[in-house]
């Protein structure tokens, strides 16, 4: 076909052109991305001033935030081949400067020998089934609380599942991994209700643990029901994002980073580390493809205990989600979601969640490679550029994830319920891997008196402290949701700062002690909902054992 004569070579994909649809100008632009046409995203070839030519692609202006976060990542693929060619062994998830207080927090949240944890579903007639207005309730109460944290499921598909399933009239006999993804779900919304809540939802409050436990076993009892081994499903994988941030709080520890590995394997064989996914053709699909997706290397890469990662950042290609809520989504919006009006949307924590991940996968593959290569200097450099990166991801959250202070907000009362909780959460995210991060260098800190020490002691202790008064403030609320989480970056502030009162005098310590019984309260206060609890519990006592007096009933009345 003959070229058409032009003035100028259009800078548009041919095929946005033809739409009369708005396009990035990018090739592949993010229009043909989303509809799967990205091979065939190309700009038209036209006549101008008798040369045959097309537009030429530009480079993207980066900001320098984004250029800030491409030098991380490719420092981090720097330091990968000596990390490859040095380790001596991969069984270590900690370099050999990382004092008592990271091991004790490997072993307090790994499970050594046969797991405690018992099945508790192993036929239907197991299942403690709730009613329909039940379940409706627990349903809504996960939109608005839960589905976010795992961004499994469409809620709008979700919703319309569950209305079928329950028209049907043999509910059970569905399909094995749709019902384990819903058990997985109601599971996760009961647990983040409260006493009320569990009221009005018509369920029994005496027995509200053992029906999480009954659920969750469910999840699992027709996820193998499916043999869900042998035959990959885009339903397992959300399935598993929902089970693996339950099981430490049913205290399954054994099973949880299994199914995490699990999950992420399955995924690649599914096509769910490219662009676009292929688990479907559809583009709402595709981007709950994406979500979940990032869920599962979260979980990876922010995973207590640390461990080498199963997979690394050049093992996959897949672009942030959108940020658009579930219902737009099935607007016209997904095609061009730049034109989207700013406001708080539950995605936006799930992005900043990505870029936490993100900065201490690059921080623990870099540490690794600096404990084979030797080097004091070395590891305070990186001590000060990835907090320096952590502080520039909190400056760029949305104006709505702001309050990352623990701090009562200006205008609370113009965002959605589920925004206090996001901030609450993020802040303690954010805090815990400040503080885990310049707690690398606490070996250091008495015998020296360099500048650089000590404001990595500063940045540890404050964090530390301001997880304990945030978790103090918002007590009722925390442990309500009763996150294993919260119950781990807890724990490892008051090892902090138990590890820095020992090193004190009697006079010194009285400060830190006061905040460590604190954590001993809330501990107390939730062990009757978190297996991680009761454990930590136990782990916190014989650690303080020296500074501190940890009489239940002392702690309880905090």
């Amino acid at each position: 076909m003959t070229a058409r004569k032009s003035q100028r070579a259009p800078t548009a994909c041919s095929s946005c052109a033809k739409r009369r649809v708005r396009c990035d100008k990018q090739i592949p632009c993010g229009t043909c991305l989303a509809r799967g046409l990205e091979t065939t995203c190309a700009r038209e070839v036209v006549k101008v001033k008798g040369r045959v030519t097309s537009a030429k692609q530009k480079e993207p202006v980066l900001s320098y935030f984004e250029l800030q976060q491409e030098n991380n990542r490719l420092k981090a693929e720097l330091f990968k081949p000596n990390l490859l060619r040095q380790r001596k062994s991969t069984s270590s998830a900690y370099p050999r400067w990382e004092n008592s207080v990271e091991m004790l927090e490997t072993q307090t949240n790994l499970q050594h020998g046969k797991s405690a944890y018992h099945q508790k579903v192993w036929n239907r007639t197991d299942i403690r089934m709730p009613s329909k207005d039940c379940s409706d309730v627990l349903l809504h109460h996960g939109f608005t609380w839960t589905s976010w944290i795992h961004f499994a499921v469409h809620l709008q598909t979700f919703e319309l599942e569950h209305e079928s399933a329950w028209m049907s009239g043999i509910f059970l006999d569905g399909n094995p991994l749709w019902l384990a993804v819903y058990f997985g779900f109601i599971a996760m919304s009961l647990m983040f209700m409260d006493e009320d809540e569990s009221r009005k939802a018509g369920l029994p409050l005496e027995n509200t643990p053992e029906l999480v436990q009954n659920w969750y076993s469910t999840a699992l009892f027709f996820l193998n029901e499916a043999d869900f081994m042998r035959n990959p499903d885009f339903k397992t994988v959300q399935a598993i994002a929902i089970i693996i941030g339950l099981a430490k709080n049913v205290g399954d520890f054994n099973l949880q980073p299994v199914l995490q590995v699990t999950g992420i394997r399955i995924g690649q064989i599914l096509g769910m580390d490219q662009e676009p996914p292929m688990v479907s053709t559809d583009p709402v699909m595709q981007e709950i493809s994406r979500r979940v997706w990032w869920t599962l290397i979260i979980c990876e890469w922010l995973s207590i205990p640390a461990h080498p990662p199963c997979i690394h950042e050049a093992d996959f290609n897949v672009r942030l989600p959108l940020v658009l809520s579930d219902e737009e989504l099935t607007t016209d919006l997904i095609d061009k979601p730049n034109t989207a009006l700013k406001r708080p949307r539950p995605v936006d924590y799930h992005n900043a969640m990505i870029f936490l991940a993100q900065s201490n996968y690059r921080f623990r593959i870099q540490m690794s490679a600096i404990e084979n290569l030797g080097g004091d200097n070395l590891l305070e450099h990186l001590v000060l550029t990835t907090d320096e990166a952590l502080a520039n991801i909190i400056s760029q959250l949305p104006s709505h994830l702001l309050e990352i202070s623990g701090g009562p907000g200006q205008d609370r009362e113009q965002y959605p319920p589920w925004v206090l909780w996001q901030q609450t959460t993020l802040s303690l995210s954010f805090l815990f891997y400040r503080m885990k991060v310049n707690r690398v260098l606490q070996h250091r800190w008495a015998s020296s008196s360099d500048v650089l020490l000590a404001r990595s002691k500063a940045i540890c202790l404050d964090s530390a402290n301001t997880i304990v008064s945030m978790v103090k403030q918002h007590k009722v609320v925390l442990a309500r949701h009763r996150p294993w989480a919260t119950t781990s970056a807890l724990f490892s502030a008051a090892l902090t700062l138990a590890a820095e009162a020992k090193r004190l005098d009697s006079n010194a310590a009285e400060e830190y002690i006061d905040r460590i019984q604190t954590c001993f309260s809330f501990f107390e206060y939730i062990k009757d909902h978190s297996a991680l609890a009761m454990r930590v519990l136990g782990e916190l006592r014989a650690f303080c054992a020296e500074i501190c007096c940890h009489d239940s009933e002392a702690t309880e009345k905090k």
